[in-house]
């Protein structure tokens, strides 16, 4: 009987059971529709436009941050730009200079190779003079030695 007593008590637990979850889903069910019609009465409309405003505000305010950091890089940006086209200014400068050294260094090596040949050409030519004067010299005492 004790057996009995037992499955007639959770028989009996059971169904309030059931009826509590009954009652909290019809709860729950009432609930929702409330909502549904209070929204479609516009009855939570000033909450929702102050919801959305709340929302919208948090929005912006992280827009205008970011915004103000994209700012802020762009401007960091713009400054190393701006140092490093001086920088390049500067480096082109050098290199025109660089290039007008090299231009006149090749012209005055230039200028000295062909004035060595030069110099050299007037050498031979002064040396093929020298040993005509010397020949002539040696052949006019030879004759005034024989001569007399």
């Amino acid at each position: 009987m004790d057996n009995h007593r037992q499955d007639v008590g959770a028989g009996e637990q059971l169904p309030a059971q059931e009826t509590l979850r009954k009652q909290g889903l019809l709860d729950k069910s009432k609930d929702f529709l409330q909502s549904a019609m209070d929204s479609i009465t516009g009855k939570e409309l000033p909450r929702l436009v102050e919801d959305f405003t709340r929302d919208m505000v948090v929005v912006a305010e992280g827009l205008s941050a970011d915004q103000q950091a994209l700012e802020t890089a762009l401007k960091v940006q713009g400054e190393e730009q701006d140092k490093l086209a001086a920088r390049q200014r500067e480096l082109d400068k050098q290199l025109h200079e660089l290039n007008k050294k090299v231009e006149a260094l090749t012209s005055a090596q230039e200028r000295r190779r062909k004035g060595q040949s030069g110099l050299a050409s007037i050498l031979r030519q002064a040396t093929w003079l020298a040993a005509i004067i010397g020949a002539s010299w040696i052949i006019a005492t030879l004759i005034r030695a024989i001569v007399r």
